[in-house]
């Protein structure tokens, strides 16, 4: 009897010890990978270390522009190239949404989709007519995304995006705010990002490298 007990105990720390094993071995294999691919993101000509990006991949909820809510996870489910502005903006806005769709046309015609996405931070004016019109002026396949005050103010902390209205609202009026154009990846998260300086070709070439990277 002592002797069965004995046996099972053994069989019982063996399976217990395996388990912890395979356990181990695949969080191993998850962050190697994970810091290859971080490493091989670094050689692409990208603007800061892909490990201080980890803070912008929370959970976030906005307002698609057909009109219903969507997540993160549901609007990131491709390579996607995320803008930050509004629609009222006079020039710095069209111009690198402009760039940014050029930048996207120029991967579609190498057979590689991104997504291109815009964000308002003025959903005070940017009604959702507004933000269907106005992507599908600068790309037929831009989606513009709003949202709540509060939903509106947590993706712009996620982003550590800067914006600021006036006092005075009650006519045209400017937002001063962050340029940023934010390259995501759906399994992986933030990647990198581009600032106006950025040229087309600049950003295409960084895209590419890292999606051959990430395969």
């Amino acid at each position: 009897m002592q002797k069965n007990f004995y046996n099972k105990y053994l069989k019982n720390i063996y399976f217990l010890t395996f388990i912890f094993l395979a356990l181990f071995i695949s969080i191993f294999l998850v962050k190697y990978f994970d810091f290859k691919n971080k490493i091989e993101f670094a050689s692409c000509n990208i603007n800061t270390s892909v490990e201080k990006f980890e803070k912008f991949n929370d959970a976030f909820n906005l307002i698609h522009e057909d009109g219903f809510k969507i997540s993160r996870k549901k609007l990131i489910d491709q390579p996607s190239l995320l803008y930050f502005g509004y629609t009222f903006c006079p020039d710095i806005c069209p111009f690198d949404l402009m760039r940014n769709s050029q930048v996207v046309d120029l991967l579609l015609n190498e057979d590689i989709r991104i997504k291109p996405l815009f964000v308002t931070l003025d959903p005070k004016r940017d009604t959702l007519e507004t933000l269907k019109e106005y992507t599908d002026f600068h790309h037929k396949d831009m989606i513009g995304l709003t949202g709540s005050d509060k939903e509106i103010d947590r993706i712009k902390k996620i982003f550590m995006i800067y914006s600021q209205m006036p006092n005075d609202t009650s006519g045209d009026y400017v937002i001063n705010h962050s340029t940023f154009s934010y390259f995501i990846l759906p399994d992986v998260g933030l990647v990198t990002y581009f600032t106006r300086k950025d040229k087309v070709e600049k950003m295409s070439n960084t895209i590419k490298c890292i999606l051959k990277n990430n395969k």
